[in-house]
């Protein structure tokens, strides 16, 4: 294709938009609602999922030691369960500081009753143990079950099987919430596209009679729906910048929570809604022209 041509389609792709520029506005506010809505999935998704990670790292097992074993013993033990798959900290716990814990957890009321321990120190050396991923919980206690000098583990399985399901169940949500709303901003351009492509009826069964092929007279509007998608897309991220800032701050003075800076995802999600817009714009037009140069791009009646 020449390079006049390209300009000329290109150019024809610019031009729909701004004279159809009020159905281009309705589209735009359209999907500009689908787009903050995914966005609004996709922020809460994140956040929860960040918030749910945190409680994973808090739900650690304690393995415990063979009384038998010196501290430095066990300290080469937790190397090795540190070192192993899934595992993503191990910290050694002293006898000594294993009893500073527990008079921690009595308080300073009852704290003296285990001072007499202090000479003879009946805990054993344990250590504290962290998962990168809940799914595999139950094969990676398994495997530190099996580590000489391990004597038993005290793990909280429930809450782990707990916090994984609803993680999935989030993510699997918002994955859904998502591609609905995709589907439907894909029908939404579609038939502004429609409309577009109806008002030019006699101008395409012209350009047909002449010779023109249906790439030539389908880039125009993929053009347009891209265009279209791409400006809805920036405008989205920067409304959801907005909704997200004003959001977050109430969450954080009313509860106390740390929410994910809209900057750690700002960029992604401003290239992530223009790609978006531009393919919902190219496959949207696509079903558009498909059909109508499928059913009635052909009759040439139309220019008698």
């Amino acid at each position: 294709m020449k390079l006049s041509s390209i300009r000329y389609l290109i150019g024809e792709g610019f031009k729909n938009v701004w004279v159809h520029r009020f159905m281009s506005l309705a589209s735009v506010g359209v999907l500009l609602a689908c787009m903050v809505m995914m966005g609004v999935a996709i922020l809460l998704s994140v956040n929860v999922d960040t918030a749910l990670g945190s409680l994973q790292d808090q739900n650690a097992i304690v393995v415990f030691y063979s009384d038998e074993m010196t501290d430095e013993q066990a300290q080469i033990v937790t190397t090795t369960i540190a070192d192993m798959d899934n595992v993503k900290d191990a910290v050694f716990i002293s006898k000594a500081e294993g009893l500073e814990r527990q008079k921690e957890v009595l308080g300073s009321d009852y704290a003296a009753l285990l001072d007499y321990l202090e000479d003879d120190n009946p805990l054993p050396n344990a250590a504290q143990v962290t998962f990168e991923d809940l799914e595999q919980f139950d094969s990676t206690v398994l495997a530190i079950e099996k580590v000489q000098g391990v004597t038993h583990i005290n793990e909280q399985r429930d809450i782990a099987a707990k916090l994984n399901s609803i993680r999935s169940m989030i993510n699997n949500a918002g994955f859904w919430i998502v591609a609905l709303l995709f589907v439907i901003s894909v029908a939404i351009v579609a038939n502004t596209i429609r409309i577009t492509m109806f008002s030019r009826k006699r101008e395409i069964n012209i350009m047909k009679a002449v010779g023109a092929t249906d790439s030539f007279i389908r880039v125009p509007f993929m053009i347009e729906g891209m265009l279209l998608g791409i400006i809805s897309g920036a405008i989205s991220t920067g409304l959801l910048y907005f909704i997200y800032k004003a959001s977050t701050a109430s969450i954080e003075k009313s509860f106390g929570m740390t929410v994910v800076p809209f900057s750690d995802f700002a960029i992604k999600m401003l290239l992530g809604f223009m790609l978006m817009g531009a393919v919902t714009g190219v496959i949207a037009s696509l079903i558009s022209m498909s059909k109508y140069l499928r059913h009635e791009g052909s009759e040439f009646n139309a220019i008698t």
